[in-house]
């Protein structure tokens, strides 16, 4: 029988097995950059282009009758395998060309529930001053829409199932919506579990009618945005996308990120472990720099940044809260030097 120290010299460290260094670094050619995968597929063979053209026709044959069932009060949800982007474009073309109207992209990675509700405020109703609040934003946009002789709003939504849209919050506020009377929604969902992201309430507010509209078209700019571990992650999009946010902070919110940015940077540069920025010496800072008047009104501002995919909190060796902006130090470097220029 064997004793338990045979057992612990058996396992100890010199005889454990290693794992494989076989890894995607060790490649010739390790990962693509986006221009390159984009070049590859370009040159690709479209396989049945012909036949996907009938189908997409086909569906065009029932747009009269997709318009009908919006306009009398139900929310049309295109199923089936393939992008229905096109399709959706084309329905904008033939069909809404003399209404109101706005296109959503679920499937952007800045999208936020309370820049469709601002879009729709601006652009759309045209106001120059409205509540900051969203609850008080559906509220204006409900009323306004609840006049029968106002023109009605159509809502065009690629991916209504898209990472940015499948929380609650956005999908209570975009039910919330189709609840109007004149606020129609068009959407396209194309998870296989896409179904599960309603419960009772927002599935009655949407009345929806679901339609298969195989496709069979690539996903190709829904996945666009996806992190790959065969493409090399380009800075661009994501400096695109903190530059579009940014814009839309208030002063003090634009000083909490830049302090929260440069203080990153600076440790990063003088250690490897860096683990983020801790709460407590968050605040502090942004309290001598006057940004803040309390924790609370922190608290807020951080939550609307990480809401943005602004930040991550993450929990320190001590069960701190630390605050991380999610972004490599080249990309964030370049938006600091875009921000001192302006």
């Amino acid at each position: 029988v064997a004793s338990t120290d045979e057992y612990f010299e058996h396992n100890s460290e010199s005889n454990a097995c290693l794992t494989s260094d076989h890894t995607l670094n060790r490649l010739e050619k390790p990962r693509l950059g986006p221009e390159a995968l984009k070049s590859i597929l370009e040159d690709r063979a479209d396989h049945h282009k012909k036949q996907r053209q009938e189908l997409v026709e086909d569906y065009t044959t029932l747009f009269p009758h997709w318009m009908t069932l919006l306009c009398e009060g139900f929310s049309l949800f295109l199923c089936g395998v393939g992008s229905k982007k096109s399709l959706l474009l084309l329905f904008q073309e033939e069909m809404l060309c003399d209404f109101d109207h706005l296109v959503i992209n679920g499937f952007f990675p800045s999208l936020t529930i309370k820049s469709i509700l601002i879009s729709i405020l601006e652009e759309i109703l045209e106001l120059v001053s409205y509540p900051l609040n969203i609850v008080d934003q559906l509220k204006v946009i409900a009323d306004h829409y609840s006049d029968p002789d106002i023109s009605p709003l159509f809502l065009i939504i690629n991916n209504l199932d898209g990472p940015m849209l499948r929380n609650e919050k956005a999908q209570h506020s975009l039910s919330q919506l189709a609840s109007c009377k004149n606020i129609h929604i068009i959407a396209s969902l194309d998870h296989i579990n896409s179904p599960l992201i309603f419960d009772g309430n927002k599935y009655s507010f949407y009345n929806p009618l679901w339609w298969d509209t195989t496709t069979l078209a690539p996903y190709t700019e829904e996945t666009s945005f996806e992190n790959s571990l065969l493409v090399q992650q380009s800075g661009g999009l994501a400096l695109s996308s903190l530059l579009h946010v940014f814009k839309s902070l208030t002063p003090n919110a634009k000083g909490i990120f830049i302090l929260l940015a440069k203080y990153q940077l600076n440790e990063k540069s003088s250690s490897s472990t860096y683990l983020g920025m801790s709460f407590g010496d968050m605040y502090q800072r942004c309290r001598e720099s006057f940004l803040v008047n309390s924790d609370l009104t922190l608290r807020a501002q951080l939550t609307e940044f990480k809401d943005h995919k602004l930040i991550k909190f993450r929990r320190g060796y001590d069960g701190s809260e630390n605050l991380l902006i999610p972004l490599e130090d080249s990309t964030l470097q370049e938006f600091l030097d875009q921000y001192e220029e302006s």
